[in-house]
């Protein structure tokens, strides 16, 4: 019973999420400073792999340091036959008083 109620008060508290890192150089205090700050989506990849592909490149443009998919969809097919995936992602970003101060 400990478990079901649990996994219900889970649904409605957030959740600590580790997002997927898109640098390698951070610091322990960068690391521990990392906040999600924006949302992006892609809305045209054809597989899993061409949509994180787009999304790692949305997040380096705005120099977001990770980012976590949050949601996947999968649309009619296009005109050639193959179905068109959907996502949206968090963006994660460093405090910019750890990265300046």
């Amino acid at each position: 019973m400990k478990e079901l109620i649990n996994d219900v008060i889970s649904i409605f508290t957030p959740q600590n999420v580790k997002p997927v890192l898109i640098r390698a150089d951070l610091t322990h205090r960068e690391l521990s400073s990392i906040h999600p700050l924006g949302v992006t989506s892609v809305s045209w990849a054809t597989s899993m792999e061409e949509l994180t592909d787009a999304i790692v490149k949305k997040a380096r443009a705005v120099g977001a340091v990770g980012y976590h998919i949050t949601d996947v969809e999968s649309h009619e097919p296009g005109h050639d036959g193959q179905h068109v995936m959907a996502a949206t992602a968090t963006l994660y970003h460093i405090n910019d008083k750890v990265a300046y101060g």
